[in-house]
């Protein structure tokens, strides 16, 4: 009688787990089309070690995009964000650039994780013939400006991002299904190859070098 017991505890204390995990999973499902991609993340850097005491001392560009234009499947979309009172297009700003063009959210693990590797390609090809520009798919619309400022002062991001606030540019794209996902894009506007998960600093530097040949 006793064996009989403390196997019902048991069988009872393994259903009660399970429950509860899938509970917390249930809780923990994206509310929104895009899914975190974990390829290669472990094999990318751990979070910056930057505090915001050492990246202080500038604003970071972080703006909402006010217009998005259609485009032709595997060119550059066309987008308006306003900057210091003015209306600036994608296609002026990246004008005869190579792009690695990014898409993330502050929420995302291994998007967080691949963000050194692009501060420092940032850092090393600035000035040159390429830029890196971010588009961020957040989930708190209401927050976004907040957090994505934030989350850049803290990290020391110096690059542009733009906010994505109703998916128009993701939509433009073809749809995002999962990010992080990062497009490079010749000086001539065609997206030469696409990269869907994290990548580490090496992996970006060789997908340029290929759009420049």
């Amino acid at each position: 009688m006793l064996k009989k017991s403390i196997s019902l505890l048991a069988i009872m204390l393994v259903l009660s787990f399970a429950s509860c995990r899938s509970e917390v999973k249930n809780q923990q499902e994206p509310k929104d089309n895009y899914t975190e991609v974990s390829e290669l993340a472990e094999q990318t850097k751990s979070e910056s070690n930057n505090t915001p005491e050492q990246n202080a001392g500038f604003t970071p560009q972080v703006f909402f995009a006010t217009s998005v234009s259609p485009a032709k499947p595997g060119n550059l979309v066309d987008f308006v964000w306003k900057q210091d009172g003015k209306e600036i297009k994608f296609s002026d700003y990246v004008k005869g650039k190579i792009v690695l063009l990014n898409f993330w959210g502050t929420w995302c693990p291994p998007c967080r994780r691949e963000i050194p590797d692009l501060i420092e390609v940032h850092q090393e090809s600035e000035g040159k013939d390429f830029v890196i520009v971010g588009i961020t798919l957040e989930r708190d619309i209401e927050n976004a400006e907040r957090n994505v400022k934030d989350f850049a002062t803290q990290k020391g991001i110096k690059y542009l991002n733009i906010i994505d606030k109703d998916g128009a540019i993701a939509k433009a794209y073809g749809g995002i299904n999962a990010v992080p996902t990062t497009f490079i894009i010749d000086k001539r506007g065609k997206i030469v190859e696409t990269l869907i998960g994290a990548r580490m600093k090496q992996d970006f530097l060789e997908a340029i070098n290929r759009a420049r040949k």
